[in-house]
């Protein structure tokens, strides 16, 4: 048995197929959100993903120490990127972008350099500076993990857990999330982040129905 060669216009979306697939879908309802590991921030730590939608507010992301002090929120605010975060300092705010909710995918890096964080959007970055003499990010065991797109729902009894109460009242996101990479847990090596839950659609179906024309064209010989 030998499998025949795929056309070149089929093979190239075959590979576009598998490239999709690493994307989900969040659909804004009332108890969707994704989670991830614990990001490992350190005092020059990176987080950035890609998303699309078509909603020009919604949580993308959220992650804190725990409940006490430091916590970073990034969210669609009438099309412009908002980054909120508290390094124990007091909170700090950088926008970046307009026009975000077109449809179309968008890159977000994060990047620390000790008292300095850049927020990234497609290229266009912009600084801010926290006060104070400590910059670490929480303790890495006492931190919580990365929520994507909304928060649990059981933090609505439990806001003394949250560092910034106020993000279990946001707007969820509804749209695309792919390529979520930052260091997590003791690793300082950024990867690709995996889901450790979920409530929501993973792209799968297009590379299915690729699959399916790579066996079909299979043959015995």
């Amino acid at each position: 048995m030998r499998p025949t060669l795929l056309p070149a216009p089929l093979l190239l979306a075959v590979l576009l197929a598998c490239q999709v697939a690493r994307c989900f879908l969040l659909e804004g309802s009332a108890t969707s959100y994704a989670q991830f590991r614990k990001w490992n921030a350190g005092l020059n730590g990176t987080l950035e993903f890609e998303f699309k939608t078509e909603q020009g507010n919604g949580l993308l992301l959220y992650t804190d120490d725990g409940g006490t002090y430091d916590f970073f929120e990034v969210k669609l605010v009438e099309s412009a990127l908002r980054l909120r975060y508290n390094l124990g300092g007091g909170a700090q705010i950088v926008t970046v972008g307009h026009d975000l909710g077109d449809g179309h995918w968008h890159k977000v890096q994060i990047t620390r350099c000790n008292e300095n964080t850049t927020l990234t959007v497609d290229g266009v970055g912009a600084v801010s500076t926290s006060r104070g003499k400590e910059f670490e990010f929480g303790k890495l065991a006492g931190n919580s993990d990365v929520y994507v797109g909304g928060m649990p729902s059981w933090y609505n009894s439990k806001l003394t857990l949250l560092a910034l109460p106020s993000v279990i009242f946001e707007p969820r996101f509804n749209g695309f999330i792919r390529n979520l990479v930052y260091a997590d847990g003791e690793n300082t090596v950024p990867r690709r982040q995996e889901m450790k839950s979920r409530d929501v659609k993973v792209c799968e179906g297009i590379t299915h129905f690729f699959l399916y024309l790579l066996r079909s064209t299979s043959r015995d010989f």
